[in-house]
Protein backbone atom coordinates (compact mmCIF):
# COMPACT_ATOMS: atom_id res chain seq x y z
CA UNK A 1 0.00 0.00 0.00
CA UNK A 2 1.25 3.47 -0.88
CA UNK A 3 0.42 6.70 0.87
CA UNK A 4 -0.73 9.66 -1.18
CA UNK A 5 2.71 11.23 -0.83
CA UNK A 6 4.45 8.05 -2.02
CA UNK A 7 2.08 7.76 -4.99
CA UNK A 8 2.73 11.36 -6.00
CA UNK A 9 6.47 10.75 -5.70
CA UNK A 10 6.14 7.72 -8.02
CA UNK A 11 4.38 9.84 -10.64
CA UNK A 12 7.00 12.58 -10.34
CA UNK A 13 9.81 10.02 -10.60
CA UNK A 14 8.28 8.80 -13.85
CA UNK A 15 8.22 12.39 -15.16
CA UNK A 16 11.89 12.73 -14.19
CA UNK A 17 12.76 9.58 -16.14
CA UNK A 18 10.98 10.97 -19.21
CA UNK A 19 12.94 14.19 -18.82
CA UNK A 20 16.13 12.12 -18.73
CA UNK A 21 15.09 10.42 -21.96
CA UNK A 22 14.53 13.86 -23.48
CA UNK A 23 18.06 14.85 -22.51
CA UNK A 24 19.45 11.70 -24.14
CA UNK A 25 17.35 12.39 -27.23
CA UNK A 26 18.65 15.96 -27.41
CA UNK A 27 22.21 14.67 -27.14
CA UNK A 28 21.61 12.24 -29.99
CA UNK A 29 20.04 15.00 -32.07
CA UNK A 30 22.96 17.35 -31.44
CA UNK A 31 25.35 14.57 -32.41
CA UNK A 32 23.43 13.84 -35.62
CA UNK A 33 23.30 17.53 -36.55
CA UNK A 34 27.03 17.75 -35.83
CA UNK A 35 27.65 14.78 -38.13
CA UNK A 36 25.64 16.51 -40.83
CA UNK A 37 27.70 19.66 -40.37
CA UNK A 38 30.95 17.71 -40.62
CA UNK A 39 29.80 15.73 -43.68
CA UNK A 40 28.67 18.89 -45.43
CA UNK A 41 32.10 20.41 -44.86
CA UNK A 42 33.79 17.31 -46.27
CA UNK A 43 31.44 17.36 -49.24
CA UNK A 44 32.20 21.00 -49.96
CA UNK A 45 35.92 20.29 -49.88
CA UNK A 46 35.49 17.31 -52.21
CA UNK A 47 33.51 19.37 -54.69
CA UNK A 48 36.24 22.02 -54.74
CA UNK A 49 38.83 19.37 -55.50
CA UNK A 50 36.68 17.89 -58.26
CA UNK A 51 36.03 21.31 -59.80
CA UNK A 52 39.74 22.11 -59.98
CA UNK A 53 40.46 18.75 -61.60
CA UNK A 54 37.71 18.79 -64.24
CA UNK A 55 37.08 22.47 -65.04
CA UNK A 56 39.19 25.30 -66.32
CA UNK A 57 40.44 27.83 -63.82
CA UNK A 58 37.73 30.44 -64.47
CA UNK A 59 34.83 27.97 -64.39
CA UNK A 60 36.26 26.28 -61.32
CA UNK A 61 36.54 29.62 -59.58
CA UNK A 62 32.93 30.52 -60.31
CA UNK A 63 31.69 27.13 -59.14
CA UNK A 64 33.80 27.11 -56.00
CA UNK A 65 32.60 30.61 -55.20
CA UNK A 66 28.96 29.57 -55.59
CA UNK A 67 29.54 26.45 -53.51
CA UNK A 68 31.33 28.42 -50.82
CA UNK A 69 28.46 30.91 -50.51
CA UNK A 70 25.73 28.26 -50.32
CA UNK A 71 27.59 25.81 -48.12
CA UNK A 72 28.87 28.52 -45.81
CA UNK A 73 25.36 29.84 -45.23
CA UNK A 74 24.00 26.33 -44.72
CA UNK A 75 26.74 25.38 -42.28
CA UNK A 76 26.21 28.57 -40.32
CA UNK A 77 22.50 27.75 -40.00
CA UNK A 78 23.18 24.15 -39.01
CA UNK A 79 25.78 25.17 -36.44
CA UNK A 80 23.43 27.79 -34.98
CA UNK A 81 20.65 25.21 -34.81
CA UNK A 82 22.91 22.73 -32.99
CA UNK A 83 24.05 25.38 -30.51
CA UNK A 84 20.48 26.46 -29.82
CA UNK A 85 19.45 22.88 -29.09
CA UNK A 86 22.43 22.58 -26.75
CA UNK A 87 21.56 25.83 -24.96
CA UNK A 88 17.90 24.86 -24.54
CA UNK A 89 18.89 21.44 -23.22
CA UNK A 90 21.37 22.97 -20.79
CA UNK A 91 18.79 25.42 -19.49
CA UNK A 92 16.17 22.70 -19.12
CA UNK A 93 18.54 20.27 -17.40
CA UNK A 94 19.68 22.94 -14.94
CA UNK A 95 16.10 23.83 -14.03
CA UNK A 96 15.21 20.14 -13.78
CA UNK A 97 17.88 19.78 -11.09
CA UNK A 98 16.30 22.69 -9.21
CA UNK A 99 12.87 21.04 -9.52
CA UNK A 100 14.22 17.74 -8.21
CA UNK A 101 15.82 19.48 -5.22
CA UNK A 102 12.62 21.42 -4.51
CA UNK A 103 10.48 18.29 -4.81
CA UNK A 104 12.78 16.43 -2.43
CA UNK A 105 12.38 19.29 0.05
CA UNK A 106 8.62 19.25 -0.47
CA UNK A 107 8.37 15.50 0.14
CA UNK A 108 10.46 15.90 3.30
CA UNK A 109 8.18 18.73 4.47
CA UNK A 110 5.11 16.64 3.67
CA UNK A 111 6.57 13.78 5.70
CA UNK A 112 7.04 16.21 8.61
CA UNK A 113 3.38 17.23 8.33
CA UNK A 114 2.31 13.58 8.33
CA UNK A 115 4.45 12.86 11.41
CA UNK A 116 3.15 15.94 13.25
CA UNK A 117 -0.45 15.13 12.33
CA UNK A 118 -0.01 11.53 13.46
CA UNK A 119 1.34 12.70 16.82
CA UNK A 120 -1.56 15.12 17.36
CA UNK A 121 -4.07 12.45 16.35
CA UNK A 122 -2.50 9.92 18.73
CA UNK A 123 -2.41 12.30 21.70
CA UNK A 124 -6.00 13.45 21.08
CA UNK A 125 -7.15 9.82 20.95
CA UNK A 126 -5.33 9.07 24.21
CA UNK A 127 -6.85 12.15 25.84
CA UNK A 128 -10.29 11.15 24.56
CA UNK A 129 -10.03 7.65 25.98
CA UNK A 130 -8.79 8.96 29.32
CA UNK A 131 -11.36 11.72 29.79
CA UNK A 132 -14.28 9.50 28.80
CA UNK A 133 -13.55 7.41 31.89
CA UNK A 134 -14.25 10.39 34.21
CA UNK A 135 -17.60 11.11 35.83
CA UNK A 136 -17.37 14.79 34.92
CA UNK A 137 -17.16 13.96 31.22
CA UNK A 138 -20.01 11.42 31.43
CA UNK A 139 -22.26 13.94 33.19
CA UNK A 140 -21.41 16.66 30.70
CA UNK A 141 -22.01 14.32 27.78
CA UNK A 142 -25.37 13.23 29.21
CA UNK A 143 -26.42 16.87 29.54
CA UNK A 144 -25.18 17.63 26.04
CA UNK A 145 -26.92 14.60 24.52
CA UNK A 146 -30.17 15.48 26.27
CA UNK A 147 -30.06 19.08 25.04
CA UNK A 148 -29.08 17.87 21.57
CA UNK A 149 -31.98 15.42 21.49
CA UNK A 150 -34.45 18.11 22.54
CA UNK A 151 -33.11 20.50 19.88
CA UNK A 152 -33.16 17.81 17.20
CA UNK A 153 -36.75 16.84 18.06
CA UNK A 154 -37.83 20.49 17.99
CA UNK A 155 -36.17 20.96 14.58
CA UNK A 156 -37.85 17.81 13.33
CA UNK A 157 -41.29 19.04 14.42
CA UNK A 158 -40.65 22.46 12.87
CA UNK A 159 -39.58 20.88 9.59
CA UNK A 160 -42.61 18.56 9.56
CA UNK A 161 -44.98 21.42 10.27
CA UNK A 162 -43.47 23.49 7.50
CA UNK A 163 -43.67 20.58 5.08
CA UNK A 164 -47.37 19.97 5.89
CA UNK A 165 -48.32 23.64 5.67
CA UNK A 166 -48.86 23.65 1.93
CA UNK A 167 -51.36 20.81 1.98
CA UNK A 168 -53.24 22.23 4.97
CA UNK A 169 -53.45 25.70 3.41
CA UNK A 170 -54.67 24.44 0.06
CA UNK A 171 -58.47 24.43 0.78
CA UNK A 172 -58.28 28.00 2.06
CA UNK A 173 -56.07 29.25 -0.78
CA UNK A 174 -58.32 27.68 -3.39
CA UNK A 175 -61.41 29.49 -2.07
CA UNK A 176 -61.33 32.71 -4.12
CA UNK A 177 -63.58 34.67 -1.71
CA UNK A 178 -61.57 33.71 1.36
CA UNK A 179 -58.29 34.37 -0.45
CA UNK A 180 -59.62 37.76 -1.54
CA UNK A 181 -60.59 38.81 1.99
CA UNK A 182 -57.31 37.49 3.43
CA UNK A 183 -55.24 39.46 0.96
CA UNK A 184 -57.18 42.62 1.89
CA UNK A 185 -56.56 41.84 5.58
CA UNK A 186 -60.28 41.98 6.31
CA UNK A 187 -61.13 41.82 9.98
CA UNK A 188 -57.81 43.30 11.11
CA UNK A 189 -56.50 46.77 11.86
CA UNK A 190 -54.56 46.65 8.59
CA UNK A 191 -57.69 46.33 6.39
CA UNK A 192 -57.01 47.84 2.96
CA UNK A 193 -60.57 48.60 1.82
CA UNK A 194 -62.50 51.87 1.96
CA UNK A 195 -65.97 52.59 3.38
CA UNK A 196 -68.01 51.40 0.43
CA UNK A 197 -65.72 48.46 -0.28
CA UNK A 198 -65.97 47.53 3.38
CA UNK A 199 -69.75 47.21 3.14
CA UNK A 200 -69.40 44.78 0.25
CA UNK A 201 -66.58 42.86 1.96
CA UNK A 202 -68.68 42.43 5.13
CA UNK A 203 -71.43 40.89 3.08
CA UNK A 204 -68.96 38.49 1.48
CA UNK A 205 -67.46 37.66 4.88
CA UNK A 206 -70.86 36.87 6.38
CA UNK A 207 -71.74 34.78 3.36
CA UNK A 208 -68.70 32.47 3.72
CA UNK A 209 -68.38 32.60 7.52
CA UNK A 210 -65.03 34.35 7.28
CA UNK A 211 -65.07 35.46 10.92
CA UNK A 212 -64.96 31.92 12.23
CA UNK A 213 -62.54 30.59 9.60
CA UNK A 214 -59.93 33.34 9.64
CA UNK A 215 -58.50 32.51 13.13
CA UNK A 216 -58.01 28.90 12.06
CA UNK A 217 -56.09 29.93 8.95
CA UNK A 218 -54.02 32.45 10.90
CA UNK A 219 -53.13 29.81 13.47
CA UNK A 220 -52.28 27.36 10.70
CA UNK A 221 -49.70 29.80 9.31
CA UNK A 222 -48.45 30.82 12.73
CA UNK A 223 -47.73 27.32 14.04
CA UNK A 224 -44.69 26.58 11.76
CA UNK A 225 -43.23 29.98 12.61
CA UNK A 226 -43.59 29.40 16.33
CA UNK A 227 -42.17 25.90 16.04
CA UNK A 228 -39.21 27.26 14.10
CA UNK A 229 -38.57 29.87 16.79
CA UNK A 230 -38.87 27.19 19.45
CA UNK A 231 -36.39 24.95 17.61
CA UNK A 232 -33.93 27.84 17.28
CA UNK A 233 -34.21 28.51 21.01
CA UNK A 234 -33.56 24.86 21.85
CA UNK A 235 -30.60 24.78 19.50
CA UNK A 236 -29.24 27.89 21.19
CA UNK A 237 -29.78 26.27 24.58
CA UNK A 238 -27.84 23.18 23.44
CA UNK A 239 -24.75 25.27 22.80
CA UNK A 240 -24.00 25.72 26.49
CA UNK A 241 -23.76 22.04 27.45
CA UNK A 242 -21.85 21.42 24.22
CA UNK A 243 -19.35 24.13 25.12
CA UNK A 244 -19.02 22.72 28.66
CA UNK A 245 -18.29 19.27 27.26
CA UNK A 246 -15.78 20.72 24.78
CA UNK A 247 -14.00 22.57 27.59
CA UNK A 248 -13.62 19.36 29.59
CA UNK A 249 -12.23 17.66 26.47
CA UNK A 250 -9.88 20.56 25.81
CA UNK A 251 -8.49 20.41 29.33
CA UNK A 252 -7.84 16.71 28.82
CA UNK A 253 -5.98 17.50 25.59
CA UNK A 254 -3.90 20.16 27.32
CA UNK A 255 -2.93 17.71 30.03
CA UNK A 256 -1.88 15.24 27.32
CA UNK A 257 0.39 17.85 25.71
CA UNK A 258 -1.67 18.25 22.55
CA UNK A 259 -1.30 22.02 22.45
CA UNK A 260 2.46 21.94 21.90
CA UNK A 261 2.14 19.30 19.18
CA UNK A 262 -0.56 21.30 17.43
CA UNK A 263 1.88 24.21 17.21
CA UNK A 264 4.45 21.87 15.65
CA UNK A 265 1.80 20.76 13.15
CA UNK A 266 0.91 24.37 12.30
CA UNK A 267 4.54 25.26 11.70
CA UNK A 268 5.04 22.17 9.52
CA UNK A 269 1.96 23.06 7.46
CA UNK A 270 3.18 26.60 6.81
CA UNK A 271 6.62 25.32 5.83
CA UNK A 272 5.04 22.81 3.43
CA UNK A 273 2.87 25.52 1.86
CA UNK A 274 5.91 27.71 1.12
CA UNK A 275 7.94 24.86 -0.37
CA UNK A 276 4.96 23.57 -2.33
CA UNK A 277 4.48 27.00 -3.90
CA UNK A 278 8.18 27.05 -4.86
CA UNK A 279 7.93 23.62 -6.48
CA UNK A 280 4.89 24.55 -8.55
CA UNK A 281 6.46 27.80 -9.77
CA UNK A 282 9.65 25.99 -10.81
CA UNK A 283 7.62 23.27 -12.52
CA UNK A 284 5.70 25.89 -14.44
CA UNK A 285 8.97 27.46 -15.58
CA UNK A 286 10.31 24.04 -16.59
CA UNK A 287 7.15 23.26 -18.53
CA UNK A 288 7.46 26.44 -20.58
CA UNK A 289 11.16 25.84 -21.26
CA UNK A 290 10.51 22.24 -22.29
CA UNK A 291 7.73 23.32 -24.66
CA UNK A 292 10.19 25.64 -26.40
CA UNK A 293 12.85 22.93 -26.29
CA UNK A 294 10.62 20.33 -27.94
CA UNK A 295 9.42 22.83 -30.55
CA UNK A 296 13.05 23.56 -31.40
CA UNK A 297 14.03 19.90 -31.58
CA UNK A 298 11.06 18.95 -33.76
CA UNK A 299 11.36 22.02 -35.98
CA UNK A 300 7.75 23.05 -35.33
CA UNK A 301 8.55 26.64 -34.40
CA UNK A 302 12.10 27.03 -35.70
CA UNK A 303 12.48 26.79 -39.51
CA UNK A 304 16.23 27.46 -39.55
CA UNK A 305 17.23 23.85 -40.11
CA UNK A 306 14.78 23.53 -42.98
CA UNK A 307 16.24 26.75 -44.38
CA UNK A 308 19.66 25.12 -44.33
CA UNK A 309 18.37 22.13 -46.27
CA UNK A 310 16.73 24.44 -48.82
CA UNK A 311 19.96 26.41 -49.23
CA UNK A 312 21.95 23.24 -49.82
CA UNK A 313 19.40 21.90 -52.26
CA UNK A 314 19.51 25.14 -54.23
CA UNK A 315 23.28 25.00 -54.48
CA UNK A 316 23.21 21.36 -55.51
CA UNK A 317 20.64 22.10 -58.21
CA UNK A 318 22.90 24.62 -59.97
CA UNK A 319 23.66 23.74 -63.62
CA UNK A 320 27.38 24.08 -63.05
CA UNK A 321 27.35 21.43 -60.33
CA UNK A 322 25.32 19.06 -62.49
CA UNK A 323 27.75 19.65 -65.35
CA UNK A 324 30.65 18.94 -63.02
CA UNK A 325 29.30 15.51 -62.16
CA UNK A 326 28.49 14.82 -65.81
CA UNK A 327 32.00 15.77 -66.86
CA UNK A 328 33.53 13.60 -64.15
CA UNK A 329 31.56 10.58 -65.33
CA UNK A 330 32.20 11.24 -69.05
CA UNK A 331 35.98 11.47 -68.78
CA UNK A 332 36.96 9.49 -65.70
CA UNK A 333 40.53 9.54 -64.40
CA UNK A 334 42.03 7.92 -61.33
CA UNK A 335 42.02 11.28 -59.51
CA UNK A 336 38.44 12.31 -60.18
CA UNK A 337 37.14 8.75 -59.76
CA UNK A 338 38.49 8.73 -56.21
CA UNK A 339 36.92 12.12 -55.48
CA UNK A 340 33.55 11.14 -56.97
CA UNK A 341 33.58 7.87 -55.01
CA UNK A 342 34.31 9.77 -51.82
CA UNK A 343 31.55 12.28 -52.57
CA UNK A 344 29.01 9.52 -53.25
CA UNK A 345 29.91 7.93 -49.93
CA UNK A 346 29.48 11.29 -48.19
CA UNK A 347 26.10 11.78 -49.89
CA UNK A 348 24.93 8.37 -48.66
CA UNK A 349 26.01 9.16 -45.11
CA UNK A 350 24.32 12.56 -45.29
CA UNK A 351 21.10 10.86 -46.38
CA UNK A 352 21.41 8.39 -43.52
CA UNK A 353 22.07 11.19 -41.06
CA UNK A 354 19.09 13.20 -42.31
CA UNK A 355 16.92 10.10 -41.92
CA UNK A 356 18.25 9.67 -38.38
CA UNK A 357 17.46 13.31 -37.60
CA UNK A 358 13.92 12.91 -38.92
CA UNK A 359 13.48 9.82 -36.75
CA UNK A 360 14.80 11.61 -33.68
CA UNK A 361 12.37 14.43 -34.31
CA UNK A 362 9.47 11.95 -34.42
CA UNK A 363 10.72 10.40 -31.18
CA UNK A 364 10.84 13.86 -29.60
CA UNK A 365 7.19 14.45 -30.50
CA UNK A 366 6.13 11.11 -29.03
CA UNK A 367 8.22 11.63 -25.89
CA UNK A 368 6.70 15.08 -25.45
CA UNK A 369 3.21 13.55 -25.66
CA UNK A 370 4.02 10.95 -22.99
CA UNK A 371 5.54 13.51 -20.65
CA UNK A 372 2.59 15.85 -21.17
CA UNK A 373 0.16 13.06 -20.25
CA UNK A 374 2.17 12.21 -17.15
CA UNK A 375 2.28 15.85 -16.08
CA UNK A 376 -1.49 16.14 -16.60
CA UNK A 377 -1.97 13.08 -14.40
CA UNK A 378 0.20 14.69 -11.72
CA UNK A 379 -1.75 17.95 -11.84
CA UNK A 380 -5.05 16.08 -11.66
CA UNK A 381 -3.75 14.03 -8.72
CA UNK A 382 -2.89 17.18 -6.77
CA UNK A 383 -6.06 19.02 -7.80
CA UNK A 384 -8.14 16.14 -6.47
CA UNK A 385 -6.16 16.20 -3.22
CA UNK A 386 -5.00 12.60 -3.43
CA UNK A 387 -1.72 13.65 -1.77
CA UNK A 388 -3.63 14.26 1.49
CA UNK A 389 -1.75 12.77 4.49
CA UNK A 390 -4.61 10.35 5.18
CA UNK A 391 -4.81 9.12 1.56
CA UNK A 392 -3.72 5.59 0.71
CA UNK A 393 -3.75 3.44 -2.43
CA UNK A 394 -4.21 -0.29 -1.97
CA UNK A 395 -3.37 -1.13 -5.60
CA UNK A 396 0.16 0.26 -5.69
CA UNK A 397 1.42 -2.73 -7.68
CA UNK A 398 -1.03 -2.03 -10.50
CA UNK A 399 -0.20 1.68 -10.37
CA UNK A 400 3.52 0.89 -10.68
CA UNK A 401 2.84 -1.36 -13.69
CA UNK A 402 0.79 1.32 -15.45
CA UNK A 403 3.45 3.95 -14.79
CA UNK A 404 5.98 1.61 -16.37
CA UNK A 405 3.67 1.16 -19.36
CA UNK A 406 3.29 4.92 -19.71
CA UNK A 407 7.07 5.30 -19.69
CA UNK A 408 7.25 2.78 -22.51
CA UNK A 409 4.45 4.50 -24.42
CA UNK A 410 2.09 1.50 -24.46
CA UNK A 411 -0.44 2.79 -21.88
CA UNK A 412 -2.32 6.08 -21.89
CA UNK A 413 -2.93 8.16 -18.78
CA UNK A 414 -6.62 7.22 -18.57
CA UNK A 415 -5.64 3.78 -17.30
CA UNK A 416 -3.61 5.39 -14.52
CA UNK A 417 -6.45 7.68 -13.47
CA UNK A 418 -8.93 4.81 -13.36
CA UNK A 419 -6.58 2.89 -11.04
CA UNK A 420 -6.06 5.92 -8.80
CA UNK A 421 -9.80 6.38 -8.38
CA UNK A 422 -10.35 2.68 -7.73
CA UNK A 423 -7.53 2.32 -5.22
CA UNK A 424 -7.93 5.52 -3.21
CA UNK A 425 -8.88 5.17 0.44
CA UNK A 426 -8.85 7.57 3.38
CA UNK A 427 -7.43 6.42 6.72
CA UNK A 428 -9.76 7.22 9.63
CA UNK A 429 -8.52 9.06 12.69
CA UNK A 430 -7.80 7.12 15.89
CA UNK A 431 -10.41 9.01 17.86
CA UNK A 432 -13.85 10.39 17.05
CA UNK A 433 -14.04 13.29 14.63
CA UNK A 434 -16.28 15.35 16.96
CA UNK A 435 -13.92 15.25 19.96
CA UNK A 436 -13.33 18.82 21.18
CA UNK A 437 -16.01 20.33 18.95
CA UNK A 438 -17.11 22.97 18.32
CA UNK A 439 -14.39 25.14 19.83
CA UNK A 440 -11.36 22.84 19.72
CA UNK A 441 -11.39 20.78 16.51
CA UNK A 442 -8.35 18.95 15.25
CA UNK A 443 -6.43 21.69 13.37
CA UNK A 444 -6.35 19.82 10.08
CA UNK A 445 -9.02 18.95 7.48
CA UNK A 446 -9.62 15.21 7.83
CA UNK A 447 -11.98 12.74 6.19
CA UNK A 448 -14.99 11.68 8.21
CA UNK A 449 -16.13 15.07 9.46
CA UNK A 450 -19.73 16.21 9.45
CA UNK A 451 -18.96 18.93 6.92
CA UNK A 452 -16.53 19.18 4.04
CA UNK A 453 -14.83 22.46 4.84
CA UNK A 454 -12.01 21.58 2.45
CA UNK A 455 -12.11 19.51 -0.72
CA UNK A 456 -9.42 18.40 -3.11
CA UNK A 457 -6.13 20.22 -2.85
CA UNK A 458 -7.55 22.85 -0.47
CA UNK A 459 -6.13 20.84 2.46
CA UNK A 460 -2.72 22.39 1.66
CA UNK A 461 -3.98 25.76 2.88
CA UNK A 462 -2.36 26.01 6.33
CA UNK A 463 -5.49 27.58 7.84
CA UNK A 464 -7.92 24.88 6.63
CA UNK A 465 -9.53 22.48 9.10
CA UNK A 466 -12.72 20.52 9.67
CA UNK A 467 -13.92 17.83 7.29
CA UNK A 468 -12.23 16.95 4.02
CA UNK A 469 -13.10 14.93 0.95
CA UNK A 470 -11.33 14.36 -2.39
CA UNK A 471 -12.29 16.80 -5.09
CA UNK A 472 -13.97 15.57 -8.22
CA UNK A 473 -12.86 18.00 -10.96
CA UNK A 474 -14.21 15.64 -13.58
CA UNK A 475 -15.37 12.06 -13.72
CA UNK A 476 -13.98 9.21 -15.73
CA UNK A 477 -12.46 10.93 -18.72
CA UNK A 478 -13.29 9.88 -22.22
CA UNK A 479 -10.69 11.56 -24.41
CA UNK A 480 -7.43 10.23 -25.77
CA UNK A 481 -5.40 11.55 -22.88
CA UNK A 482 -7.58 10.16 -20.12
CA UNK A 483 -9.17 7.00 -21.39
CA UNK A 484 -8.27 3.36 -21.54
CA UNK A 485 -9.96 2.89 -24.89
CA UNK A 486 -7.20 2.46 -27.45
CA UNK A 487 -4.58 2.80 -24.74
CA UNK A 488 -2.72 -0.39 -25.48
Amino acid sequence: MWTGRQTLASIENAITKLHGEQSQLDQALRSAVGDTERLRTERSQGLRELARVKLDEMAAGRLVGNLDAGERRALQIIDDYRLRIAAAAEQSDALQKEVLAAEAARHAAAADVEAALDMVDRLRAEAEAKVQATQAWRDAKTARDKAEAVAAEAEKKAATSQAELGAKKKPYDEDPLFAYLWRRRFGTGQYLGGRITGIVDRVVAEFIGYGSVRPNYAALIEIPLRLKEHAAAKREAALKPQAELAEIERQAMLQAGVDAKEKVLAEARHKLAVIDDTVEKKRDMLRKIDEARVALATGNSDPTYNEALTTIASADAADSLANLYAEARRTPTSADEAIVGRLEGIDRRITETETEIAGLRREAIELSRRRSEMEQARERFRRTGYDHPQSTFNNNGDIADVLKGMLEGVVRSGALWDLLQQGHRSRPTRGSTDFGLPDFPLPFPLPGGDTNDATGGAWRNPSSRGGWSPGQPDGRANNNDFSTGGSF
